[in-house]
């Protein structure tokens, strides 16, 4: 019985061992960090410096009176000298006079071509099969309530519809289309005769770009004023306000070559004169303009610099206060975490005999299932992530755009396998 009993004990005291070592490996794997990573890809980087600027150009204000303006030229446009660019209109219901006359216009344009191509020779399966695309598309339009192309999709399928008759010898067709040619003529001409009672056309005096945004600033932000520029009279300028003329209806550019006269903080920006740099709008217009720098100024603890473009004058003509970004270097290599980076400290005797350490930087990839280090050299650092790029670019085990990269796993080296 005593035999038993100690027996029972035995085996009780096997199974709680049994029983704690599974709950302790259990723990232990819970604990165990799991290994986390992403990808790594080819990035490219501007670096330079953020300048505030006026935009300055050689503008001519268009002055006229009239309660209400309509634009005959788009916004960049060019006006030859003596060439309409606005209308003035004393009479409200002159705008809406205006608008039919534009789609009388369109209607009559299409309709002229319908009757011009009309009397070729002309596949009737294919028209048919246009016909048919033209009422499913003009469906479609009505069924979705979209109503801003409907008046475009209604004329192009009068116009098929026109030339299948054509097509199929119906001689009536060319009359009805040159009848209804004549009436829209007529209409159009009416239409023009009621306008001119109630408008006024502002012309263009001289050539130039044509804009509609006038700022007031057309007479102080001139070329004139940027051989005496300085970094306090142009902190001065930023700071000035300006209104428009009432009368004024529009502007001409006159001159191809525009300004941008900037302040950059500090002096040690590495601009150099004659020199031609990327400036990076991201405000009112957004995109990159290649400007050369004309002049550069180091005055206190600012930078005035001055630079000038004959391009892209029809994409800036509404700008004038901007911020930009003056791009001075352009970087490209891979972009990783900064968790993937690690910092490995060797310590190295020199041929004297004296001992110092030297930091190796790393980023561990994973290759089939086993962590690699391959050595990497730092470009640029920012909150989230650094730009690197391997530190022997012919070496075959290198870090690559597509990389699998470690991003946390404790006791990494190379060979550990990792899954």
């Amino acid at each position: 019985m005593k035999e038993s009993t100690i027996a029972t004990k035995v085996m009780i005291a096997i199974l709680c061992l049994g029983v704690t070592a599974y709950l302790a490996v259990y723990f232990v794997q819970g604990w165990h960090e799991e290994l986390v990573t992403t990808y790594a890809y080819t990035y490219s980087l501007d670096v330079g410096y953020e300048a505030t600027g006026i935009l300055i150009r050689t503008e001519r204000p268009l002055m006229g009176s009239g309660g209400y303006v309509d634009q005959i030229l788009d916004e960049g446009a060019k006006a030859a000298s003596r060439e309409a660019v606005v209308l003035l209109y004393s009479d409200p219901s002159a705008l809406t006079t205006r608008q039919s006359i534009r789609s009388l216009e369109a209607e009559i344009e299409q309709l002229e071509y319908a009757l011009s191509s009309g009397v070729q020779n002309t596949d009737a399966s294919r028209l048919d099969d246009q016909v048919v695309d033209s009422i499913v598309a003009l469906r479609s339009l009505a069924a979705g309530g979209d109503l801003t192309t409907l008046d475009d999709s209604a004329l192009n399928l009068r116009s098929m519809v026109f030339k299948r008759d054509y097509t199929y010898g119906d001689t009536n067709a060319a009359g009805q289309l040159s009848a209804l040619i004549v009436d829209k003529q007529a209409q159009l001409a009416e239409l023009n005769r009621s306008l001119n009672q109630v408008s006024t056309t502002v012309l263009a005096p001289v050539s130039g770009i044509f804009s509609a945004g006038v700022d007031g600033w057309e007479g102080v932000a001139t070329p004139d004023l940027l051989d005496s520029l300085t970094a306090d009279s142009l902190t001065a300028l930023l700071s000035e306000t300006h209104s428009p003329d009432a009368l004024a209806v529009g502007k001409l550019i006159t001159d191809s070559t525009w300004y941008y006269a900037a302040l950059l903080e500090g002096t040690d920006t590495g601009l150099q004169s004659g020199r031609t740099y990327t400036l990076s709008f991201s405000g009112d217009y957004y995109g990159q303009i290649d400007m050369t720098l004309e002049r550069i100024s180091l005055e206190g603890e600012q930078t005035l610099a001055i630079f000038s473009c004959r391009s892209h004058l029809a994409d800036t003509t509404m700008l004038r206060i901007q911020t930009v970004d003056v791009v001075v270097q352009q970087m490209e290599g891979i972009r990783i975490p900064r968790k993937a980076l690690r910092v490995e400290t060797e310590t190295v005797t020199d041929e004297d005999g004296v001992t110092s350490q030297v930091n190796h930087y790393k980023v561990y990839t994973v290759i089939r299932s086993q962590s690699w280090g391959q050595e990497v050299e730092v470009l640029h650092t920012a909150d989230t992530y650094y730009l690197v790029r391997p530190l022997d670019e012919s070496a075959a085990n290198r870090l690559r755009a597509g990389d699998e990269i470690i991003l946390n796993s404790s006791g990494i080296y190379d060979g550990k396998v990792v899954r």
